[in-house]
């Protein structure tokens, strides 16, 4: 019985199957070692980004404030109000610029801690009197309050919490009678003390 194939063409076959299936498997890694070294550059680049744009807000908080009586209201230095505002569009910027989405998901969190801490200083004070802002830079003061304020497509953690399932471990209302009467009390929460 003659062989199908003959001996000199298996080895010249196997040889070349191996070598294809050894560039194959090279091409591969280099793949994937171009893609692990990108996204290790997006991250360097989006930390220090980042951290750029926290100081940013640290320092528009503190230029602000700065020469601020304790309980009183931001002193009206037009000086500080444009840097303030400045430092904050620079930081929009920063942010604008991340592309790893858990550094876009911390800066979220961080900037609503500064967004607060902007209006405790200058939004919850609504009877400010026109003559407040005479020599303020207007654009200036419409961008920090439009920072200090909450925004339309910001999201509340608050209005997605299950609170059958938050309450259902925790002996939130025990020895708390005041607080279970008061939560019995509200229209929306009421379900949640009725045991």
């Amino acid at each position: 019985m003659e062989y199908l194939v003959s001996e000199e063409y298996i080895v010249p076959a196997v040889s070349a199957l191996i070598s294809t299936s050894s560039a194959i498997i090279a091409l591969v890694g280099l793949f994937f070692t171009y893609r692990k070294n990108k996204f290790d550059k997006r991250l360097a680049l989006d930390k220090e980004l980042f951290a750029v744009a926290v100081t940013k807000l640290e320092s528009a908080f503190e230029m602000l404030t700065q020469d601020m009586a304790e309980n009183a209201l931001v002193t009206n230095n037009r000086s500080n109000w444009i840097m303030c505002a400045r430092e904050i569009e620079k930081f929009k910027v920063f942010k604008s610029k991340l592309g790893t989405e858990h550094y876009q998901l911390v800066l979220e969190s961080i900037e609503e801690y500064w967004s607060h801490k902007f209006y405790d200083v200058v939004g919850k004070n609504d009877v400010i009197q026109q003559g407040y802002y005479q020599g303020l830079h207007a654009g200036s003061v419409l961008i920090v309050y439009a920072f200090s304020s909450w925004k339309s497509d910001q999201k509340c953690q608050i209005d997605t919490v299950d609170y059958e399932q938050l309450l259902e471990g925790a002996a939130v209302f025990q020895g708390r009678y005041g607080l279970k009467a008061y939560v019995q009390n509200d229209k929306e929460y009421s379900h949640l003390a009725q045991s």
